[in-house]
């Protein structure tokens, strides 16, 4: 984003992203809103608890703390069906957001990437397995452009409804 500053944090260390809130916050004026776009790599319990609820977790706590307007998360459309660690632990700070009453909130739920779905492709042309669920009904997908959803994540934080 033209103009836009680039600031570091460890968002599993809370205090330092409260420090860094509070920095923003002083030097900027009042945080409009925070976009959490983490995710875990591995997608396995410890890193799932980790960042999808945990270090997003830090993220909404530290703008609570900062009088943040608005928190815009992006979740999973899958976690609709949480059969894994990391579908169960978004759905688990999901709860966590609608339960608080300090910042007003967008949860955002894309189907898959266009890049994810033609690196697969790639994988699977090379031979290496896919895995699929029951007959693929469920995890059938339209896949979204990442600058698309990119705007629909900024557009949260101005619609009103």
């Amino acid at each position: 984003f033209e103009g836009a500053d680039v600031v570091e944090c460890d968002v599993t260390n809370p205090e330092q992203l409260t420090k860094t809130f509070e920095k923003i916050k002083s030097e900027n004026g009042d945080i409009d809103a925070v976009i959490s776009c983490l995710a875990s790599r591995s997608g396995i319990k410890k890193d799932a608890y980790a960042i999808d609820y945990q270090a997003t977790k830090n993220c909404l706590d530290s703008g609570m703390a900062t009088d943040a307007r608005h928190f815009v998360l992006l979740s999973a459309f899958c976690v609709k069906n949480p059969w894994l660690q990391f579908q169960q632990a978004k759905l688990k700070f999901e709860a966590d957001l609608q339960a608080q009453d300090k910042m007003t909130y967008s949860i955002v739920r894309p189907t898959a990437f266009f890049k994810s779905v033609s690196g697969q492709l790639e994988v699977v042309q090379q031979g290496a397995p896919f895995v699929m669920f029951g007959d693929g009904e469920v995890t059938r997908c339209n896949p979204i452009a990442e600058a698309d959803l990119a705007t629909y994540l900024i557009d949260c934080i101005t619609d009103e409804s």
